[in-house]
């Protein structure tokens, strides 16, 4: 993989129909990603569960696809504290496939369904040594703050508007068709070939 290569693929929602694409994609993770990711070591029987939760959530995950797989992802997880609307940002983006604006592409798309969702407070929970992840908050201009050697990037002041309102619209709809195809693609790859 040419990590100087723009990307291919679309950054699109993830939907149940995706599950299978979600693990691989966690699996394929190598272990120092997976420490990064989930602070800790994880085995991939609880990367299944996890991918099982999230998209049973009320939260939103969404993937970049390449080529009809999963290379990487940004979950969005709201919560309530206070009366105030918060989310939990987390991002994972396969080795091969980073440096290549994947990162900053689904950020972008995850600030816009946070946005309009009335999310007012926007925490990034990441290691703190984890330098692509405070480049990364940085450059959507996260106040950084260190809490017990993690790094938690916070994005205040979001709300929607009528253009991010239009704009999670329009991807929704390319989004189910994409997951559509994709599953279809699925189905008939697996099919056994007629003689």
């Amino acid at each position: 993989m040419d990590t100087n290569s723009r990307p291919s693929g679309i950054i699109r929602k993830l939907f149940a129909a995706d599950l299978p694409d979600f693990r691989a994609h966690l699996r394929r993770l190598d272990p120092e990603s997976r420490q990064s990711r989930f602070i800790g070591a994880v085995a991939d029987e609880y990367l299944d569960a996890y991918a099982d939760r999230c998209l049973a959530s009320r939260g939103l995950v969404f993937g970049y696809v390449e080529d009809g797989i999963v290379r990487g992802a940004a979950e969005l997880q709201p919560f309530e504290i206070g009366g105030e609307r918060r989310a939990e940002a987390a991002f994972s983006v396969e080795r091969a496939w980073r440096r290549r604006g994947i990162g900053s592409a689904l950020f972008s798309r995850l600030l816009v369904s946070a946005r309009n969702r009335g999310v007012k407070t926007l925490i990034v929970n990441c290691m703190g040594d984890n330098e692509a992840m405070r480049a990364l908050a940085r450059r959507f201009s996260a106040e950084i703050i260190f809490e017990h050697g993690d790094l938690i990037g916070t994005i205040k002041g979001l709300g929607p508007t009528p253009v991010s309102i239009a704009e999670e619209m329009i991807d929704d709809a390319r989004s189910l068709a994409m997951s559509a195809l994709d599953y279809q693609r699925r189905l008939m790859a697996s099919q056994p070939a007629a003689n």
